[in-house]
């Protein structure tokens, strides 16, 4: 089975159970909703942290878990619990907090994608902070997931295609046509 046949609708549930799932066994944040959009957006307001991550292969788009800072605090305080944190680092082990708890979910998800007969890569995560707003070019497509719990919500957006963007997500001139 080839990825275009189920894209994105694949990758969106996989990300969403595999979202729930982590953040409710490892740690302790049950999801009481989710929300779906896509299509014709056209700004994606982005929270306090958000953890960019590019999936290639066949998938080729880029995934942004975006957190407001009171849903970081819960996540520092439960994954560094136990833990001694360097005076001074606080602020350090709150941004790799973001970028590994959207690391290790989009690594559960490959498991999701061993049915397909293709590699599929994956960048390490991007961190913006504070960034506001990411706008659509007209080739682009954004799917975005909300994800409430009792702690803040949680969006996670998929932009695509991949190649539309450098290393620096800055929009590149030439993309190829994407079927999403």
């Amino acid at each position: 089975m080839r990825l275009e046949t189920t894209f994105p609708n694949a990758v969106i549930s996989s990300v969403v159970n595999r979202t729930k799932n982590y953040l409710a066994n490892e740690v302790g944040i049950d999801v009481a909703e989710v929300n779906k959009s896509a299509g014709d957006l056209d700004l994606l307001e982005l929270k306090e942290f958000t953890a960019v991550i590019g999936i290639g292969g066949s998938i080729g788009l880029l995934i942004a878990f975006s957190f407001p800072r009171n849903f970081v605090d819960v996540l520092y305080s439960r994954l560094t619990a136990g833990f001694t944190v360097p005076p001074g680092e606080e602020a350090l082990y709150r941004r790799s907090t973001v970028t590994e708890v959207a690391n290790i979910i989009i690594g559960n998800c490959t498991a999701d994608f061993s049915e397909f007969d293709e590699r599929i890569s994956i960048s390490p995560p991007i961190l913006l902070e504070e960034t506001k707003y990411i706008h659509r070019m007209k080739d682009a497509m954004f799917n975005n997931i909300s994800i409430v719990t009792a702690q803040g919500c949680l969006d996670i957006n998929l932009v695509g295609p991949r190649d539309m963007f450098n290393a620096h997500l800055d929009y590149v001139n030439e993309v190829r046509q994407w079927n999403g």
